[in-house]
């Protein structure tokens, strides 16, 4: 199976740039890279091992449109097999066998491991087989130690950050709802549409390095399509997503929610210093 990898990006040149390091270590090398820039174009190097093919989307009032721009991702891509790689991401040399393995031999949504980490881990010279030894599991996802695939029922689980996936599951699913603007409930949401077409999920053993940047807790700086977003998936799917940043963003005063209410009422926006003091260093994501 000919697989590609598919980057979305905004900023984050260094990470962008430690990615390809990361891809250029693979044991398995990919059919095509594929990276969409989102409101920029994409500026990096020419691929000498296997080709680069770069593009962008662009949204008049939204930063980030990630369902846009996975989706348009995966309309250039060229390979029976996708694997979607946050710029964030740097993948261990094993990450694209493992998950092209996986894919011949199950379709499923297949999530791979973040591993998370530390500053300044990738800021110097550094390869692959060094960052084992750095990186941390994220908590809150299952521990596949001793294990190579874990079938699971638990979609709420998925993150778009590491995950492999068949053109044809990823047409079956239907996509990324784009009605989904910006940040935030746009991969559960296209976790529940894979459970409800009747794509099996699971998590695969294929580790990839999330790579360290200040991170807002809650995210204050994405308040706006999180709450636009939240409205969204209560009336497609009848629960809330991301209901400890709504309850966070409740007890700052800058919303009213009540999990019961299918409406969200905005009170205010945060000030930059409240943006500001709820930065932190921590690895994003925890």
């Amino acid at each position: 199976m000919k697989i590609s990898v598919l980057t979305i990006v905004r900023g984050r040149q260094a990470h962008l740039e430690n990615q390809l390091k990361g891809l250029l270590q693979s044991q398995v090398l990919p059919h095509e890279w594929i990276v969409v820039g989102m409101n920029q174009e994409v500026e990096i190097s020419d691929g000498e091992r296997f080709p680069i093919r770069t593009s962008s989307v662009d949204h008049a009032t939204e930063p980030l449109p990630l369902a846009l721009a996975r989706n348009h991702a995966a309309s250039l891509c060229q390979s029976d097999g996708m694997i979607f790689l946050d710029v964030d991401c740097i993948p261990s040399p094993s990450l694209i066998g493992k998950m092209t393995d996986a894919l011949q031999d199950e379709e499923r949504l297949w999530m791979g491991r973040p591993r998370y980490l530390p500053a300044g881990a990738t800021e110097q010279h550094w390869q692959a087989d060094e960052l084992p030894r750095l990186a941390v599991d994220h908590p809150l996802q299952p521990s596949l130690e001793g294990e190579d695939r874990l079938a699971s029922k638990r979609y709420e689980l998925f993150w778009s950050l590491c995950f492999a996936i068949s053109r044809s599951s990823f047409e079956t699913i239907g996509g990324f709802d784009e009605s989904f603007d910006g940040y935030g409930g746009e991969d559960t949401d296209f976790s529940f549409s894979a459970r409800e077409a009747g794509v099996p999920f699971g998590f695969l053993n294929a580790v990839a390095y999330h790579q360290h940047h200040a991170v807002c807790k809650p995210p204050l700086n994405h308040l706006q399509p999180i709450v636009q977003n939240a409205e969204r998936f209560k009336s497609k799917w009848g629960v809330w997503p991301m209901e400890s940043w709504l309850k966070a963003f409740a007890e700052r005063e800058l919303i009213e929610f009540h999990p019961a209410s299918t409406s969200i009422r905005m009170l205010r926006l945060p000030t930059p210093g409240e943006i500001e003091e709820a930065t932190t260093m921590t690895p994003a994501g925890f």
